[in-house]
């Protein structure tokens, strides 16, 4: 029994068939999609010549090439998205404070949904107790966060408002108000939760993008005293 055991871990042929099966499951650990594409096509490359010259099974053979071609095309659709769908300067904030594992052609469908507003201080974002309609995302400048006569939070860059509500379909919880001028964008919540539910990829981008920032503004009110203005 344990003779064949002892050969496996031995055999050129048998590490090699456990070799295909190695790169499989590391791709799928890989959190950027690039690098899990480049290691799925290498494992199915791996398994065909596996299965086409010491473990014959041309079904094996067949359906590892279609999952090699299936990656392939992936890949290029990736690259085309780096190449041709650059973010000018009103969006390159916004998709650079993406997780690192969200695709770009996810986040230009996001873009593609929003409008760019500007605000002058004074302006109110949400009012506390009131219907949000709007997902506002800063893109510059500084919003403050009051919850009765109380300010409970500042926002800045990178910050979202009106998240929970999104989250929940509860009224505003706070008052945002717009301290210095505010560039932003808006993303009407029917629209963009119509667009979700036909576009699980669009779903799981807005979701990682709120609960990145919903960590960091915790984070932020563990670690800051209590804002006053």
């Amino acid at each position: 029994m344990l003779e064949p055991l002892l050969r496996g871990l031995t055999d050129p042929v048998i590490l090699f068939g456990h070799f295909t099966y190695f790169l499989l499951i590391v791709s799928m650990v890989m959190r950027r999609m690039v690098a899990l594409r480049l290691l799925a096509v290498g494992s199915g490359l791996a398994k065909i010549v596996y299965r086409a010259f010491f473990v014959f099974d041309p079904v094996s053979v067949l359906w590892e090439t279609v999952f090699v071609a299936v990656n392939v095309v992936q890949l290029v659709l990736i690259w085309y998205y780096e190449r041709h769908h650059r973010f000018d300067e009103d969006h390159r904030h916004f998709a650079e404070n993406m997780p690192e594992n969200v695709d770009r052609s996810a986040i230009k469908r996001m873009l593609d949904l929003s409008d760019l507003e500007r605000y002058e201080p004074g302006a109110i974002l949400t009012a506390e107790g009131a219907k949000v309609e709007r997902l506002v995302y800063l893109a510059d400048g500084i919003v403050k966060i009051e919850r009765g006569d109380r300010v409970v939070a500042i926002c800045g860059p990178g910050d979202y408002i009106g998240e929970l509500s999104f989250l929940s379909g509860n009224p505003a919880s706070a008052t945002a108000t717009v301290v210095k001028p505010t560039r932003a964008l808006i993303f009407d919540q029917a629209r963009l939760s119509a667009a979700m539910a036909s576009d699980t990829q669009l779903q799981r981008t807005l979701e990682s993008a709120l609960n990145r920032n919903l960590a960091g503004k915790l984070t932020r009110a563990n670690q800051q005293p209590r804002p006053s203005i």
